[in-house]
């Protein structure tokens, strides 16, 4: 028996972009799209990082194509749109995912540490969204997510300069949801808990395994993530599935907030 429904959740004949796409969760918000029928753009930092990420992606017979955008720099924004805009012509999906840590007590934040956390992880996020909003508007199924973080609203002593930036981008989210949604552009916000990625995991195997085992503790599930799950919530998100869905914050994250 055919599921009426299975077909909401395809992607087929749309452009999505999402940045920060060469590892982590970027990464796999990116494979789970292009596997969902989506032709996929992928950012990194420089046209060469982004290149063998899309060829990887590629390999696996999904469509991907890799683009510079370095998010610390600014014009940025606007020349990924025209670049864009001048490759494909189109776009229907942006997921706005490169961001940055920068682990400090506020103590010891520096004036420079705190200006990166903001210039990428907000600013870039709303500057390329204005950027791609005629595309975008464009679209019959125009879409932006934003992926934030648990400590947006449950902030972490150590990372309080990156939980705060977090908690503007999901007060963007909603406010564009509120100005866009009625141009038929629907803006959403994920956030992820604690996932196994390079960006929080130590290098050194036994730091490591006590970081998950202290992350895990923290949740119901008393695991942390993987960046398959995070990815199959952006799916949703991103998807028909979600049509009636926006100005929302979903919440993967094991019930840490709960």
């Amino acid at each position: 028996m055919n599921d009426p429904s299975a077909s909401c959740f395809r992607l087929d004949d749309r452009v999505a972009l999402v940045t920060g796409a060469t590892r982590g969760i970027g990464a796999a918000i990116a494979r789970e799209l292009a596997f969902a029928g989506a032709r996929v753009v992928l950012t990194g930092r420089d046209d060469a990082r982004a290149a063998n990420a899309a060829a990887a992606l590629s390999a696996e017979g999904v469509h991907a194509i890799g683009m510079g955008y370095d998010a610390r720099l600014p014009g940025e924004a606007e020349r990924l749109a025209d670049r864009v805009q001048t490759e494909l012509g189109r776009l229907d999906v942006l997921v706005n995912n490169a961001a940055v840590l920068r682990p400090h007590v506020i103590a010891k934040l520096k004036e420079e540490e705190f200006d990166e956390l903001f210039q990428v992880n907000v600013k870039s996020a709303l500057f390329l969204t204005k950027a791609l909003r005629p595309l975008l508007e464009a679209s019959a199924h125009g879409v932006v997510l934003n992926i934030t973080a648990a400590g947006a609203q449950a902030p972490m002593a150590g990372i309080g300069a990156y939980c705060a930036s977090k908690a503007a981008l999901v007060n963007l989210t909603r406010t564009l949801a509120k100005e866009w949604t009625p141009l038929g552009i629907r803006v959403n916000a994920l956030t992820p808990g604690s996932t196994a990625t390079d960006m929080i995991l130590p290098v050194d195997p036994e730091k490591r395994a006590r970081f998950v085992a202290e992350m895990a503790s923290q949740n119901p599930m008393n695991r942390i993530a993987e960046p398959v799950e995070i990815a199959r919530a952006a799916r949703f998100l991103v998807s028909d599935a979600a049509s009636y869905v926006t100005g929302h914050v979903l919440v993967v994250d094991g019930g840490l907030l709960a």
